[in-house]
């Protein structure tokens, strides 16, 4: 089986799925509402692209985590896998098809949120500042990237973890704390915090994944 037909098979699983349901349409509902109790208690003229972004990074890449995390616990304590790993199938495959089924789901997820963002940026001001258009990029980095070391933390704590319990756990106290890793250059004000961005989150993805998937080649069944 080809690692495509795992990731649309895995991919039409999550799609369906209620937390995805909340991710498409929930959260960008909560994302407006966080800007207008935001500008009707404060007063600040914050670019809600920036806020969705920030909306979508932590409730997206916590709930992503979390359900990848639980899927692969449950799947390892159903013996799932036993009945995968008698076919010509490459133990990796399970595990890319599963993050990238998943990071699909939450990146559309963060692309509506964050387009939302715009416009009601432009409903409230009448016009689309250039502030907002030159944050419109940065924002949808910083989402993604986040996102993407969130969904592969979740993934290696599955791995690894041997309880639901234990998964959560660590995903709540500690795929959450490895996630904001991208936040960095732009906190520190780095030139070109972009591309800071995008290789940190690329570097820690594929150290996360690598790992996952070496654990996971090991595992017995």
């Amino acid at each position: 089986m080809k690692l495509s037909l795992l990731y649309m098979d895995e991919l039409r699983g999550f799609y369906k799925s209620k937390v995805m349901l909340f991710l498409w349409i929930g959260l960008p509902i909560i994302a407006v509402l966080f800007r207008f109790v935001q500008y009707g208690t404060t007063g600040q003229t914050i670019s809600f692209t920036v806020v969705s972004a920030l909306v979508v990074s932590s409730l997206a890449g916590t709930l992503a985590s979390v359900m990848l995390s639980v899927s692969i616990i449950n799947e390892k304590n159903r013996h799932v896998y036993e009945l995968f790993l008698i076919r010509p199938l490459k133990r990796r495959a399970i595990i890319l098809a599963k993050f990238l089924s998943v990071y699909t789901c939450v990146a559309i997820a963060s692309f509506i949120a964050v387009f939302v963002g715009v416009g009601i940026d432009y409903l409230t001001t009448g016009v689309l500042s250039t502030t907002v258009i030159n944050n419109l990029g940065q924002s949808l980095t910083i989402s993604l990237s986040l996102v993407a070391i969130a969904c592969a933390a979740g993934v290696l704590i599955g791995v690894a973890a041997s309880s639901v319990l234990v998964g959560a756990i660590l995903v709540i106290y500690g795929g959450n704390q490895i996630s904001v890793l991208p936040l960095v250059p732009t906190l520190l004000n780095i030139s070109n915090a972009v591309l800071c961005t995008i290789g940190l989150a690329t570097l820690t993805t594929t150290l996360l994944l690598a790992v996952a998937i070496g654990l996971f080649e090991r595992k017995q069944f």
